[in-house]
């Protein structure tokens, strides 16, 4: 598989089945799923994802004796992100078939109840999609650039590129940074007042484009990365000792659905064993209402389970780069800042030679 999907895990309808036992044999863990749905061949990503699988005979099938519409209805009333992925050719497969019967029907899909309908061309395909929808939703998605990018017509035109990119630079500037100094590293090592020899350049300008270039790199770039820091440096979100118990842990409801909490830990001090769940962004009352039910549930967890029995409270934690005036509505869930300067030198220090 081109996707990396080991330490990844789904939960299915047909752990046996041809899908799932090619998903186990490239490292994903296969969770078995007992489904009152019929002959379904679902996977189930997360609490708020899943996806159902149909090949083209299934795909038609479900058309003539409706099951189709049925376990449409379950997956729109059970998931937030439901997924339809129908694997090979459908209008191919049966040639009796109306055409116009299967466009109604997959539009229904997406207009009536609201599922994400993909296309495979096979059982291999179908793996990727699973591998890739089961590693953004577990892991994060990479962040995607705003800038357009096209192919770049020759060397040059790359260098223009990288150029133009700089603060205050374009395509105008751009040519006359490269024209003044002669190649891109050129630019890169200019002073501030060499830069200001170039027409066009101002003070504010060479500053900006000496900063970029000379300027370390230093960010937070996934919440993986947010983890790594707080493994490191639980003093980020707590002012006392406390212990780490797991990060990315899974807790199952009684039906079987998977949540994932960011990280656990121990806290003596309070007597609380606090789940704790990251953002980059601004915190909202979807984010409470998240981890709301990742509190709901963690009687389900052994680990969880253990401590509460022990006599701890259970606490819930929403922790963000960003700073928030955001207030939980439950008592039971508290709000962190973490600091972006302190997570930085934290990520450091943990990955450093």
């Amino acid at each position: 598989m081109d996707t990396n999907v080991a330490s990844l895990i789904l939960s299915a309808t047909k752990p046996d089945g041809k899908l799932a036992q090619y998903l186990a044999q490239h490292g994903m863990e296969i969770v078995p799923v007992v489904e009152d749905e019929g002959n379904v061949d679902r996977y189930i990503v997360s609490d708020r994802l899943v996806a159902e699988r149909r090949t083209s005979s299934t795909f038609l099938r479900g058309i003539m004796d409706k099951t189709l519409f049925t376990s449409a209805v379950f997956l729109h009333e059970h998931w937030e992100l439901p997924i339809l992925i129908i694997e090979g050719e459908v209008y191919n497969y049966y040639a009796g078939f109306s055409p116009q019967a299967i466009r109604g029907a997959l539009t229904s899909m997406v207009i009536e109840y609201g599922l994400n309908v993909l296309h495979s061309a096979g059982l291999e395909e179908t793996a990727e999609i699973l591998g890739m929808l089961a590693k953004q939703e577990q892991t994060g998605i990479p962040e995607i650039s705003m800038v357009p990018k096209r192919k770049a017509d020759d060397l040059p035109d790359l260098q223009r590129r990288v150029i133009e990119m700089l603060p205050g630079s374009g395509r105008v500037l751009g040519k006359a940074l490269l024209r003044h100094f002669g190649s891109v590293r050129a630019v890169m090592e200019a002073s501030e007042d060499e830069l200001r020899a170039v027409k066009g350049i101002g003070a504010k300008t060479a500053r900006g484009i000496r900063s970029v270039c000379h300027s370390s790199y230093e960010a937070i770039d996934s919440e993986q990365e947010m983890e790594d820091a707080i493994e490191h440096s639980p003093r980020l979100l707590f002012h006392h000792p406390v212990q780490l118990l797991a990060r990315q842990h899974y807790i199952f409801s009684d039906e079987r659905e998977r949540h994932i909490v960011d990280l656990v830990f121990l806290d003596e001090e309070n007597r609380e064993i606090v789940l704790v769940e990251l953002k980059r962004g601004r915190l909202s009352r979807e984010h409470e209402q998240q981890l709301q039910r990742y509190l709901d549930h963690a009687g389900e967890s052994p680990l969880v389970t253990e401590h509460l029995r022990a006599g701890f409270a259970l606490a819930g934690m929403l922790a963000s780069l960003d700073e928030t005036t955001y207030r939980p509505r439950n008592r039971a869930i508290h709000v962190a800042h973490v600091n972006r300067g302190k997570a930085i030198r934290a990520f450091a220090e943990r990955n450093a030679p």
